[in-house]
């Protein structure tokens, strides 16, 4: 006997790419799902806080870029070439989500840097030289002696 569920749940995780806007996402998923029984509806999470205050959190965020001249990219150029005696060999992005959203989201510009392999972030087999450690510790050491006056504050 063959058995069909009547319903099922897809959980997608779009990220935005930069250039692109939330009604943009909206459109592409609307037409998606256009001609089907079915709809989209962004996750939305609710919880209590420590106090007791309702929270509800909406994950849609923009992508963001810094520039190159920025004030805290050139300091971060310089910690690294500091602390590994040459210039970056090349600048990437990370392809997954992180909390710096949440500082952007306030106009706190941000870069991200660690030791380790990003892919292995938060993977069952995660794993890191501990002397990437000491020298992302010694970078951000670097970085913040860089960083300009009002920056630090």
């Amino acid at each position: 006997m063959n058995a069909v569920p009547d319903q099922c749940e897809i959980y997608l995780d779009r990220r935005l790419r930069l250039g692109e806007t939330v009604d943009d996402v909206k459109k592409e998923l609307d037409e998606l799902v256009k001609g089907k029984n079915a709809k989209w509806e962004p996750g939305t999470l609710v919880m209590n806080s420590w106090t007791g205050e309702k929270l509800v959190y909406k994950p849609i965020h923009n992508p963001w870029k810094i520039s190159m001249e920025d004030p805290l990219t050139t300091a971060s150029i310089e910690a690294y070439e500091k602390t590994f005696g040459h210039e970056p060999k090349k600048f990437d992005f990370w392809d997954f989500g992180t909390n710096a959203v949440v500082p952007v989201s306030l106009g706190v510009k941000t870069i991200g840097f660690g030791p380790g392999e990003y892919k292995l972030a938060h993977m069952r087999d995660e794993r890191c030289d501990p002397n990437q450690v000491v020298q992302a510790c010694e970078f951000y050491t670097n970085l913040i002696k860089n960083l300009p006056e009002e920056k630090q504050k």
